[in-house]
């Protein structure tokens, strides 16, 4: 009987430790939870455009709720992107904001052109860039 009680207790410390430190394994809630970092300054400028309760972006990245699978229409409107796109985002493109996405898949269709020009293309898009960010790119 004892030996049952402390192999119990030693169950919950271990899941009360997971807990804690769990963080979401789903695709879904890894790429909410990138764009979420990408487009708001903060989980909490988030949870007000969203009109969410506080520290619900907290229990999502820790793993404790998966509440955001309930309401994908309206999380995914406050981040510019549709449903389709949080259900479908692949690893390559997942946490790419909608602008972003698009360059890659503008840049995707000069697969066809010469390589020489392809180069070429990339390089004028890079050095627009630069002089536009002050050289940050």
């Amino acid at each position: 009987m004892l030996q049952e009680i402390k192999t119990d207790a030693c169950e919950d410390m271990e899941r009360t430790a997971t807990d804690e430190t769990r963080e979401p394994t789903d695709e879904v809630g890894e790429t909410l939870l990138l764009l979420i970092s990408k487009t708001y300054p903060s989980d909490a400028a988030f949870e007000r455009a969203a009109g969410l309760p506080q520290k619900t972006v907290s229990n999502w990245r820790r793993g404790k709720s998966t509440s955001y699978l309930k309401m994908l229409p309206t999380l995914a409107e406050k981040l510019g992107v549709s449903p389709s796109d949080l259900l479908t985002a692949s690893r390559e493109t997942r946490g790419l904001t909608p602008s972003e996405q698009e360059l890659l898949r503008a840049f995707r269709e000069t697969e066809t052109l010469p390589d020489g020009e392809r180069e070429d293309l990339k390089n004028t898009l890079l050095t627009i860039i630069r002089y536009r960010t002050g050289g940050r790119a």
